[in-house]
């Protein structure tokens, strides 16, 4: 089979569904994989409970210790990223934000330092909505990405 290696991205930020899976869909189009996400569901969301302490007390320490946007400081998203990085190989990250999703923006810019920082891999942050109308210019600038990756 052969061929170039497709670049392998991390998408981080808000949750992806439907009518939010356009930036997927785009990066995939143009020639990379979204190979892992990390965002207000799944990857973050899996968690070990002590079941040797009280089960309540346990769940809330768990919940309290989700690296969501709304806690700060939220380090544990920083340490979050970089341990996919690492596990999931990732060549470049994208960090999504939904248009009035306010606590994503305001670490947009400490996402994108603590990767260069770490990795020195390239990170771009998009802020959309569920519309499609922004599709063809969410496609030039992740496929200007894709070129530095």
């Amino acid at each position: 089979m052969g061929g170039a290696r497709r670049s392998r991205i991390l998408l981080t930020g808000v949750p992806v569904g439907l009518g939010s899976d356009k930036v997927v869909r785009i990066v995939e189009q143009s020639g990379a994989d979204v190979v892992a996400f990390e965002n207000c569901s799944g990857y973050k969301q899996a968690f070990f409970v002590d079941e040797e302490t009280d089960p309540l007390e346990a769940l809330a320490a768990q919940y309290l210790a989700t690296p969501c946007s709304v806690m700060t400081p939220n380090t544990g998203r920083f340490d979050l990223v970089k341990e996919m990085i690492r596990e999931f190989s990732v060549d470049g990250v994208i960090d999504l934000t939904w248009q009035a999703c306010h606590t994503y923006n305001i670490e947009a810019f400490l996402v994108e330092e603590s990767v260069r920082e770490t990795y020195g891999i390239p990170t771009l942050h998009l802020e959309t909505d569920y519309a499609q109308s922004d599709t063809e210019q969410l496609r030039v600038r992740i496929e200007a990405f894709l070129e530095m990756v």
